[in-house]
């Protein structure tokens, strides 16, 4: 079997999303979502320095319930979305209205969990030596709707962050539900036992946040252009 058709497989939804996106979301630009998967691409680098650095340490060696859970929290969640987050400060935030940039964001944390199962595929295949089998394809169309997922909607709500701080109106909300979320999602997912299915409820409560934050951050936008209005009106 060919190995690039996983390879391509794994990549699937990160065009479909892009190319929706760069039709429906008015003034997007090509180059605007090529920077953006640049920056998750990016940010596999470090995230897999780290890993090979933090995942050392005792703490995170051993499996009982606490390490599992600190593990999942501070690793998958704080350092990895820290890390998405730095990168994703490098957007033209200036260039880009909040419905873009969030876009954007989706796409950088789409680009990193495509990728990602890029990695997990390399990785089967240095294993089993079997490129086409029926698991393979089984294993990565389950993570397209799943990991992937979370860092696409966690790199949503970093996005959001990193769009208040721009406009100098920070809120840092948006930044704690992700790397929550993205911890909380790696724990459960973690299980072989029906506690892995509330993964799934994780991944829906993010998609509610990414709609909850990112209306709040639209609504805060329109109330300050009223607010402009109103002062120029009276001038």
């Amino acid at each position: 079997m060919n190995i690039f058709v996983p390879v391509i497989l794994c990549f699937i939804l990160y065009i479909t999303v892009f190319a929706v996106l760069a039709l429906l979301v008015p003034g997007m630009k090509i180059r605007y979502e090529l920077w953006a998967s640049l920056l998750g691409l990016l940010a596999v680098l470090p995230i897999a320095f780290v890993e090979y650095v933090v995942l050392s340490l005792p703490v995170f060696t051993s499996h009982t319930f606490a390490s599992v859970m600190i593990t999942a929290l501070i690793f998958n969640g704080l350092i990895e979305e820290t890390l998405k987050m730095c990168l994703m400060l490098l957007m033209p935030s200036k260039k880009l209205t909040l419905q873009m940039f969030f876009a954007c964001s989706l796409i950088c944390g789409l680009a990193l969990g495509s990728f990602e199962s890029v990695i997990y595929f390399l990785k089967h295949l240095q294993e089993t030596g079997i490129a086409g089998s029926l698991a393979l394809y089984k294993l990565i169309i389950i993570r397209m709707f799943s990991s992937v997922i979370i860092h696409t909607l966690c790199a949503g709500l970093s996005g959001l962050y990193v769009w208040s701080f721009h406009q100098r109106k920070t809120t840092i909300i948006p930044f704690i539900y992700a790397f929550m979320l993205h911890g909380l999602y790696n724990f459960f997912s973690g299980f072989s036992s029906g506690f892995k299915y509330f993964a799934i409820a994780v991944l829906f409560l993010a998609a509610v946040e990414c709609r909850i934050r990112y209306l709040k951050q639209k609504n805060s936008l329109h109330s300050v252009s009223l607010s402009l209005d109103k002062i120029s009106h009276k001038h």
